[in-house]
Formats: C-alpha cells, structure tokens, sequence
C-alpha cells in the first residue's frame, strides 16, 4: 500500500484536508485584534464550510484506505475532485463577497469594524483536488495493468483441440 505513488499523493492530500481543521482559513485583523475563522465558524453563513471540510477529509481518508479496491478508489477520487472543486468554489464566492454588507463576511465587517484576510490554507482544496486527480490516474493506470495480466494469464495459448 505505502510504496505506490498514488498514496503519497492520497496521504498528502489528506493531510492539506485534515490540517484545514487546526489552521485558521481568515482572519479578521483590525486595530488591536485577531479573531481566526474556526471562532466564528458556527456563525450564520459559514456552516457549508464546515459540512464541505469534514466531507472531504472523510472521503478523502475513505479514499486512502480502499487501495484493495481499485475500481471503487477510482470512483472515489473522482467524487472527491468534483466536491474539493465545489469547495474552492465556495471559498473563491467568500472571497468575492468579502466587502458585500448582504453577504455573512461583509456583515461580519460591519460588525467587528476588522476587514478579512484569507489565508494560505484557502487554496489547500484546490492543491488537494489536483493531487486526488493525479492519484486517480496512477490507480487507472495499475487496474489497466492489472487487467492486461489477468488477460494473459488466462488465455489458453499453445493448446490444440
């Protein structure tokens, strides 16, 4: 499991998903204050965030530990891109709306009178959703070679009938 290309990839992109938890994704930096985005997180707007990170660290580490599977890790990885690309999508929609006083992070500015500041753990879906790409083909690229065995081996070559 451990010496396949296609796990460090799965692991490292576990790992980006997981740290999201322990990392501050804003921070609202004002005159004397710095309040990181995990204390405000139950906040009214920015439960979809926490739901899309908890999804994605469990499917991503579902994905890690189905390596007997392959098929079904194809599958999973698949799924797991297009969620970790919905994610990013989120985020880039927060970052967009951040001065918008209608939208959670503009109400937030008006409220704390702290303007946002995203950072770097914001781009780890998107970094995560490449590695989980990438991984997916390696493990396409190994069920095709495994296949292509399977096929020879069962063929009956030099018999007569």
């Amino acid at each position: 499991m451990f010496f396949r290309i296609q796990t460090l990839f799965l692991a490292i992109a576990a790992g980006l998903l997981i740290s999201m938890f322990f990392t501050p994704m804003i921070r609202f930096v004002g005159d004397a204050t710095t309040i990181p985005f995990v204390a405000i997180a139950a906040f009214k707007g920015f439960t979809l965030t926490t739901i899309f990170q908890i999804v994605c660290a469990v499917l991503s580490v579902v994905t890690l530990v189905s390596f007997k599977n392959r098929i079904r890790q194809i599958r999973l990885c698949n799924l797991n891109t297009l969620i970790l690309i919905g994610y990013q999508i989120l985020i880039a929609i927060y970052f967009f709306q951040r001065n918008n006083p209608d939208k959670p992070l503009g109400l937030l500015q008006q409220t704390l009178g702290e303007s946002p500041i995203f950072t770097i753990p914001c781009i780890f879906p998107i970094c995560a959703a490449i590695l989980t790409f990438i991984a997916m083909r390696y493990v396409a690229r190994d069920e095709a070679l495994v296949m292509a065995s399977t096929r020879l081996r069962s063929g009956k070559r030099g018999h007569r009938q």
